[in-house]
């Protein structure tokens, strides 16, 4: 998917860095002058996002310690990205205007990624199931919420997509599209493989017996 079909107001303000997959267990406090960069930049430029989302600096700089921050090569990358880690700590909070401000910018341009790849109802039903899958790995089934344990429904293999590992070094739909194409290439490379299955049965079932066997077997019916 060309990042501009994702087209939102996702607060976006450099092109791309690399992304890291960050464990949240042990992660190191971020660098004094990094975190007090990140505060200065929370109330510069996110200052009514988080007033919109009810997230406080202090949240903003406890969801990129767990993320790993710390020990990307550039950390300084989320002070550019901002209101990416305010948007990102509510959605890890659980707020809801968070998640449906999130869905409202990206959705559109997703739902067209995906049915660019599958048919149709596939295309709508698989770009639905990431969002759910996208939720659920953040905050837990809402099952398990609700004091009843369940895993998140997911196809087996596909990479999953977990908001609280975003560490605000790229923009925040660009993490997104990346996780969202890696998990479509995974369906396709798995449908591509069940279709050459179905194929090799399909010529094994419609094979012609070699001309002596059908002889043979025409005479022993005469």
């Amino acid at each position: 998917m060309a990042m501009d079909e994702a087209q939102g107001t996702l607060w976006e303000t450099i092109e791309s860095t690399a992304c890291l997959a960050c464990d949240p267990d042990g992660a190191p406090a971020l660098d004094d002058a990094v975190a007090a960069a990140i505060r200065a930049a929370y109330f510069a430029e996110a200052g009514e996002l988080a007033v919109r989302y009810g997230i406080g600096v202090g949240d903003v700089v406890d969801h990129l310690e767990r993320a790993g921050l710390a020990r990307s090569p550039r950390p300084d990358r989320a002070i550019e990205n901002i209101r990416c880690a305010v948007h990102a700590t509510a959605l890890c909070l659980g707020v809801a205007q968070a998640w449906a401000d999130l869905v409202t910018a990206l959705g559109p341009g997703f739902d067209r990624a995906c049915i660019g790849r599958l048919r149709g109802d596939d295309g709508i039903a698989f770009a639905r199931r990431f969002w759910l899958d996208l939720r659920e790995s953040t905050l837990g089934p809402r099952s398990a919420r609700r004091g009843r344990n369940a895993a998140p429904r997911r196809p087996k293999g596909a990479r999953v997509p977990d908001l609280r590992a975003f560490p605000a070094t790229r923009p925040l739909r660009y993490w997104l599209a990346e996780r969202l194409i890696g998990s479509l290439e995974l369906e396709l490379g798995r449908a591509a493989s069940a279709a050459e299955r179905l194929d090799t049965v399909e010529e094994v079932r419609t094979l012609r017996l070699p001309a002596q066997l059908a002889a043979g077997a025409e005479t022993r019916h005469g």
